[in-house]
């Protein structure tokens, strides 16, 4: 019998600024631009790539931001950088780049509170729930990859589910920071583990599809892989498209499709658990884009939803969209086979 995907509906009150500040939103964006010229701006340097869910060559130019191209996939739909930097190249930037530094020194822990009250709780919550219901009860140990927030280790550890608790090659070092006990390792070597998680990794992985087989390979059998990121099948990334502000290389290199993201699963032999959108800001933030760019126009049914109804009427358009996998925030559980 083929199991039913999972999808959910959530409301925390989140709100853009809880999570992206403005102002360091807007610093780290100048960063990341700025650092990707030069850390990239050799175009012969650039690799040509098929699609990262599908691996289709079919596909078209749809949109140029700050010197890459956007392409899109004509078999899944989905959207990502082609040419892009290489693996080693994107390797010496998040090492190098000021963006990198900026992110850990500031975004990641003047935001600390808000993600952990909004988003780090529910993970967890989320984690121990599916592990619960469908993971390998034999293989317990827990890792997180490349850590940001390591306040998930405290919310990972208060549900004494997992053990031992791991982040794997962290940008931001637990110590100092998570109240419980955090081993730090490199991945290298890892296996046999029952949970694995990536809090928006995916959209800047050169392969997607190698990421996948790399987690795949520290996995137990039966073993879960929890990850976030951005979905261009969302509100409002179709509505704003090219004119996204917060879309930018080489933090957003892949923005695949829901349809995709199934398709990316199957072929790096995962069972799909769950895929939802249970994002909470895609009216928001075509809101905020249209006020901070007046040249950008709106279909008349948005603009007047936007500026005509109240605060429930966008909450129930935000369900909506949640219930049918229509927002940009995706949430991914895949189980080794």
């Amino acid at each position: 019998m083929t199991r039913r995907v999972k999808r959910v509906v959530v409301s925390s009150g989140l709100r853009e600024a809880d999570i992206r500040p403005p102002a360091l939103l807007s610093e780290f964006k100048r960063l990341s631009v700025q650092d990707a010229l030069e850390f990239f701006g050799d175009a012969s340097q650039l690799v040509e790539v098929p699609c990262p869910a599908c691996d289709s060559g079919d596909s078209k130019t749809v949109f140029r931001k700050n010197e890459f191209f956007y392409r899109c996939c004509n078999a899944c739909g989905s959207v990502y950088v082609s040419p892009r930097p290489s693996e080693e190249a994107l390797q010496s930037y998040y090492a190098n780049s000021r963006a990198s530094l900026f992110r850990v020194q500031h975004y990641s822990r003047d935001t600390a509170k808000a993600r952990r009250y909004h988003l780090l709780s529910s993970h967890a919550e989320w984690m121990g729930q599916i592990y619960d219901e469908v993971g390998n009860p034999d293989a317990r140990g827990y890792a997180d990859l490349n850590t940001c927030s390591p306040e998930i280790f405290d919310e990972i550890g208060a549900m004494k589910v997992f053990q031992p608790l791991l982040s794997v090659d962290p940008l931001l070092d637990p110590a100092g920071v998570s109240e419980v006990a955090v081993d730090i390792v490199g991945r290298d070597g890892l296996s046999g583990l029952g949970a694995i998680s990536a809090f928006e990794k995916v959209e800047h992985q050169f392969s997607p599809e190698a990421y996948l087989r790399q987690v795949r390979d520290m996995l137990a059998d039966g073993g879960l892989f929890f990850f976030t990121t951005r979905t261009i099948s969302g509100f409002d990334l179709q509505i704003l498209w090219s004119r996204t502000p917060y879309i930018f290389v080489p933090e957003h290199l892949n923005l695949l499709s829901v349809e995709g993201i199934g398709m990316l699963a199957e072929r790096c032999d995962y069972e799909l658990i769950e895929l939802s959108t249970p994002g909470q800001l895609d009216l928001e933030l075509v809101r905020h884009a249209a006020i901070n760019d007046p040249s950008i126009k709106l279909p008349p049914f948005i603009a007047y939803l936007l500026e005509k109804r109240d605060q429930e009427a966008y909450w129930d358009f935000q369900e909506y969209l949640q219930k049918h996998r229509l927002s940009s925030h995706v949430r991914v559980v895949i189980k080794k086979k």
